[in-house]
């Protein structure tokens, strides 16, 4: 829990950083998530399951240090979504750093965009996770994701993203990796 508060603490404190830095770059995306991959692995063993596909939202604020490269940060929520085969339904908030490098031209610019953070929230209901003394105790971990997109205008962008959440699951003592890898294809509206 002590953990939990100083990372929502420092995530707070970027984000006021972030939006007081780059209001005037503002985007916020409505994601389509596709391809999607749930892998399990523990003791050495891994398992995985293909993910439905879902929807996702970001906000992203971004500040350009120059007319080609742009720093800031971001933040998705993941509709829940459930694999293929399985029962329950999952989702990661993650909270992100970000690098957006983009062409000059200030119309039908592509750009390439890098992202690193972590899952601030890693949540399942309790099909996903279990009830009773076999309940999953979830938490977040890494996130980074990699892409490419272009600006069609000052108002409008489109972008591909491939990403991985990271998380862990602890049953009866036990620690499962959690990873979830998907690509998203996503329209942006810029402020």
């Amino acid at each position: 829990m002590k953990k939990q508060i100083v990372i929502l603490n420092l995530t707070f404190l970027f984000f006021l950083f972030t939006v007081n830095y780059a209001f005037a770059g503002a985007t916020f995306k409505l994601g389509f998530d596709t391809s999607g991959d749930h892998e399990v692995s523990v003791l050495g063993v891994t398992a995985s399951e293909d993910v439905e596909d879902s929807i996702s939202a970001s906000f992203e604020g971004v500040g350009f240090i120059n007319d080609n490269v742009g720093i800031g940060g971001g933040v998705t929520y993941q509709f829940p979504r459930s694999q293929d085969r399985f029962k329950g339904d999952f989702y990661f908030i993650p909270v992100y750093g970000l690098i957006k490098i983009r062409s000059a031209s200030k119309k039908a610019a592509p750009y390439g965009i890098g992202q690193i953070g972590y899952n601030i929230i890693f949540e399942g209901d309790n099909d996903y996770k279990g009830t009773g003394i076999y309940a999953a105790d979830l938490d977040g971990g890494l996130y980074y994701g990699i892409g490419a997109g272009v600006i069609i205008s000052e108002k409008f962008q489109i972008e591909v993203l491939y990403s991985v959440n990271n998380g862990t699951a602890t049953i009866l003592g036990t620690e499962f990796d959690i990873e979830y890898s998907k690509v998203t294809l996503s329209v942006g509206v810029n402020f």
